[in-house]
């Protein structure tokens, strides 16, 4: 009697979480329908700042402006160094999809086979990947110096956005697999291929965007100096 009140009880819970995230649902059926649905659209929106890119560019964008404008609302909260700590890691995406300006310069000329050659390096090219390392560097000692992780447990905690998360590692695995990374094959020719990977790209920008929505709306007041907090809280960091 008690295992079946208690099965009873943990299949409401889980009928109660499918039913009010009908967003993160939505977005499984979505990646679910990526590789049907990238049969069909046109060749063009898969090319390099093509629809889809230019979309992927829109969201991480707007990832960034949410961002900020957590930060400026809540600052200084850890929630707002949370929001700190992600606004260049949409920057740094956007970039890569633009290829640091180059999808923005105009195609030079054409190979003997009709490929479009790529544009001339950027100035400024040589110093990008050099300052993303500098950059991992600064988001790393950032989320150990406000603790910001405690953020991202609170929210996972409560809000479970666990399909989010798998949406997003799902498209990232999809895209590996369409540039033919990891072993691992598409059926489809190149240029439906270069398509799916774009579409599965943006899912997995809009289910990071949607994560972050879901992370940002928890808030952690800010941590105190450590000469004001109590001495078993100190002896918890340092253990």
């Amino acid at each position: 009697m008690g295992n079946n009140f208690a099965n009873g009880m943990t299949m409401g819970r889980l009928f109660l979480w499918a039913k009010t995230r009908p967003g993160q649902w939505a977005l499984l059926a979505a990646l679910v329908a990526c590789y049907p649905v990238s049969l069909v659209l046109p060749l063009a929106w898969g090319r390099e700042a093509g629809v889809l890119e230019n979309l992927q560019v829109l969201v991480l964008l707007s990832g960034f402006v949410w961002s900020v404008v957590v930060f400026v609302r809540l600052r200084p909260e850890r929630t707002a160094m949370l929001a700190l700590w992600a606004a260049p890691v949409w920057l740094l995406l956007a970039g890569r999809e633009l290829s640091w300006g180059r999808a923005w310069r105009a195609v030079p000329g054409f190979d003997a086979a009709g490929r479009a050659l790529p544009p001339e390096p950027l100035w400024f090219q040589p110093l990008v990947w050099p300052g993303a390392v500098l950059l991992i560097g600064w988001l790393a000692y950032s989320a150990w110096h406000y603790r910001i992780d405690e953020v991202v447990r609170l929210a996972f905690v409560r809000s479970a956005p666990w399909l989010l998360l798998f949406v997003a590692l799902g498209a990232a695995v999809g895209s590996t697999c369409a540039e033919g990374h990891m072993s691992c094959h598409l059926d489809l020719v190149a240029s439906r291929a270069q398509v799916f990977e774009e579409l599965v790209e943006l899912l997995a920008y809009v289910a990071l965007f949607s994560l972050q929505a879901v992370v940002l709306r928890h808030r952690v007041p800010a941590l105190r100096p450590r000469h004001d907090r109590p001495a078993d809280e100190r002896a918890k960091e340092v253990r």
